[in-house]
């Protein structure tokens, strides 16, 4: 067990804002993460655009300078995911220490923490951690309506409805279901690997608060526990923007095998119904529940050190993740 950290949690966020699609989510991005005890200093963001001269670019550096955030980085060419995450790793190379929490987040991606992440991240350093994964979580309109995003209200009140539709309507096997969750907060020297999904082999070793992967145990894969999990990324990407995102990512050369494949499932079930239909999802909580987290983490690791130690069993016979409501 690691000795109690000397030194006060500085956390950072780090994320990529498309400003030619995604500058709707700005401002309410510095509003969530601010309210989770970010300072405002501390938010760094990559501005893309396929041309210099986009005229998104200087807006959204206004933007932020307006509310104190870090200077951006503006990364000025065709995006794909392996080049994005590879500008958020030299990002968090240059600004980031080791002791520091960092928080990954895309733009339409709003952290949900059962405590706060700095109280986290001080249970995290007492214990030996470095590294804590969430589930994502889809945020739709009432209807499931792609709906614009507006500057009011919040997010959460424009898209109220908790939902699992990757895992629920286009399937996903246990082999892909990295995919379906992500690394949400780690220390300075641990770096995300593509999609931030899990950590990169370059940095820190991790040492999972949950013991192990998140995608390794038995049930995550059932919605109704993902939709009770405690820590969740709330994914707001269900708007107006979605179906032009994706036919531009899919247009892009060195999209990836798994990325294609699944936007297209996407795009083709957008073109057959307009809109994500709630009868075709598993619907949820707003939030999900925050008492127990420690004890839930503390099983959930002794499972995962029974799994190392005798393989042989499988995941199915050494069930951890949280019982169904």
């Amino acid at each position: 067990m690691s000795s109690p950290p000397n030194h006060t949690i500085d956390l950072q966020v780090i994320s990529c804002l498309g400003v030619e699609l995604e500058a709707g989510f700005l401002t309410h991005f510095l509003a969530h993460y601010t309210a989770l005890g970010v300072p405002v200093a501390n938010i760094h963001l990559i501005l893309n655009a396929g041309r210099a001269d986009a005229p998104e670019l200087d807006a959204a550096e206004a933007v932020l300078a307006a509310h104190g955030a870090a200077r951006p980085h503006r990364w000025i060419a065709p995006y794909t995911s392996d080049a994005m995450w590879a500008e958020r790793r030299a990002l968090q190379m240059r600004i980031a220490r080791p002791e520091d929490w960092v928080l990954n987040a895309d733009a339409d991606e709003h952290h949900a923490y059962p405590d706060t992440p700095a109280a986290i991240a001080r249970y995290c350093e007492r214990k030996g951690y470095n590294a804590v994964q969430g589930v994502m979580i889809d945020r739709l309109a009432v209807d499931g309506t792609l709906a614009p995003v507006a500057a009011k209200p919040a997010l959460a009140a424009q898209f109220p409805v908790a939902a699992e539709v990757a895992v629920a309507l286009f399937g996903r096997r246990r082999s892909s279901l990295d995919g379906t969750v992500k690394l949400m907060m780690h220390r300075g020297d641990v770096l995300p690997s593509r999609g931030g999904h899990n950590p990169w082999g370059e940095g820190a070793a991790p040492r999972f608060l949950a013991g192990a992967r998140l995608a390794t145990f038995p049930g995550i894969e059932d919605p109704a526990i993902r939709l009770r999990f405690p820590f969740r990324v709330d994914h707001y990407n269900w708007t107006a923007g979605r179906q032009a995102s994706l036919e531009r990512r899919l247009a892009t050369p060195g999209v990836s095998t798994a990325g294609r494949a699944f936007g297209t499932q996407v795009l083709d079930y957008l073109a057959r119904h307009g809109r994500i239909r709630p009868e075709d999802v598993v619907l949820g909580l707003a939030r999900p529940p925050a008492a127990g987290w420690r004890r839930l983490m503390l099983g959930m690791r002794l499972a995962a050190r029974l799994r190392h130690r005798f393989p042989h069993l499988g995941p199915a016979k050494t069930g951890s993740a949280p019982t169904r409501p």
